[in-house]
């Protein structure tokens, strides 16, 4: 089929796993008259499956890699802008900094944002786990804690020792697991006594992982409480203070709590006017189109879609997506779109994951060796192989590697949004 004369320029907003997919697949296919710019709020990709590991001690650069790494600045325009407002009607992008961007095609994979539920004082009393930033603020912040245990009174120690993780989800999970180690490490190195440290996982519904095998669920809950995290079910946080956080029939003392409960969609979505699911995620068709505007297409968490929110769907979005643009251009017959599902694993503490892959469940050692593997292919799906390799078995320091991301740790700021 003979290709349009014009150039149709797309615009890629989002520079997460689906953002940064589709744009390597047009860079892949490098087709002449499609021009691809690619916009996102920061000059690296955030791998934030494994962002519970920064908090940890591991180094940011399992996570971070710039995005002039990934993409050919020759193929694929990249620009670093914070989008604020979306015009379908216009098909214009406008940036914080001023900047208006023009597109036929529209390609919308913004990330998920934090949802604190109008909770009082929660947003200002609590740290997240949404970005590097976050994790890197959190992680000094433990250190800062633990260090002051040391000239404290017992009731101070107390305090300083308790740590409140709020969602059972997966990300609740993995960072209660591995806080309930590295807290009574880092007591240790200070010589603080390891029981003073003590970890609460604090869940609304009355299972963790309600999303998950109930089985599957019950396996990790057991796994996560024989590291020394109190796992507290059908408690709902009523609000936080800068000592406290109140459930609804007791008070818990501690200075870090952990908010992981709660993600909607960007609110640029339902701000520009597209139709929405009750999540705030875009409705779209068959082809991950607007229902509403078919020059715009949704992506990943954007996208109101059966497995949303998943990285390897977000992957698969971006795949896809790119595939229909350069398919219709060429007037050729479009796939359907069906991302199957994904594997879901699930890290509890260092060496040990569970995993849910189809009928399949794994634990232990072999769980956590699957989910390495995991983190390699999904290194894979947009990296050289080497680069992906040496990101996947990295022991740099980070200021070596991604100066972007030390940074925040260095400046001391504590990167919350």
């Amino acid at each position: 089929m003979a290709k349009s004369a014009t150039e149709t320029k797309v615009l890629i907003v989002g520079g997460g796993f689906a953002g940064i997919k589709c744009a390597l697949e047009f860079q892949e296919k490098n087709i002449r008259n499609i021009k691809v710019t690619l916009i996102g709020d920061r000059s690296h990709f955030e791998y934030h499956g494994a962002l519970y590991r920064l908090v940890a001690g591991h180094s940011p650069l399992e996570v971070c890699v710039p995005v002039a790494e990934i993409l050919d600045e020759e193929k694929v325009e990249f620009l670093v802008d914070k989008i604020k407002k979306i015009d379908p009607r216009t098909k214009q992008v406008m940036g914080t900094d001023g900047s208006v961007y023009g597109y036929d095609v529209l390609v919308v994979a913004l990330g998920a944002e934090t949802n604190y539920f109008n909770i009082p004082g929660l947003e200002e009393h609590s740290l997240g786990m949404k970005t590097i930033p976050d994790a890197l603020a959190l992680k000094r912040h433990i250190h800062e804690v633990i260090e002051s245990c040391a000239d404290g009174t017992k009731a101070d120690k107390l305090c300083a020792g308790n740590f409140v993780v709020i969602g059972g989800g997966a990300t609740g999970v993995e960072v209660a697991a591995e806080l309930a180690v590295y807290t009574k490490k880092l007591a240790k190195i200070h010589a603080i006594e390891p029981s003073l440290m003590n970890v609460e996982l604090i869940e609304a519904g009355k299972r963790i992982l309600p999303t998950l095998p109930e089985r599957f669920a019950k396996k990790i809950e057991r796994r996560v409480r024989s590291l020394g995290v109190n796992v507290r079910l059908s408690r709902a946080i009523q609000k936080s203070d800068i000592e406290n956080v109140y459930l609804r029939d007791m008070a818990l003392k501690t200075k870090t709590v952990v908010w992981t409960a709660g993600v909607r969609a960007n609110r640029l979505i339902t701000e520009a006017g597209f139709q929405t699911d009750n999540l705030g995620k875009a409705l779209v068709d068959k082809n991950l189109q607007s229902v509403d505007h078919k020059d715009v297409y949704f992506a990943g968490d954007a996208a109101s879609t059966l497995f949303s929110g998943m990285a390897q769907t977000a992957l698969y979005d971006g795949e896809y997506i790119a595939d229909v643009i350069v398919d219709k251009q060429n007037e050729q017959k479009i796939r359907h779109y069906y991302p199957g599902k994904s594997i879901y694993a699930i890290p509890a503490g260092p060496g040990w994951a569970g995993i849910v892959w189809g009928p399949l469940r794994l634990y232990g050692a072999l769980g956590w060796f699957v989910r390495r593997v995991v983190d390699l292919v999904v290194y894979r799906s947009f990296l050289p192989p080497k680069k992906a390799y040496d990101l996947f078995l990295s022991h740099k320091q980070a200021c070596e590697a991604c100066p972007i991301c030390c940074a925040y740790e260095q400046e001391g700021k504590d990167g919350r949004n």
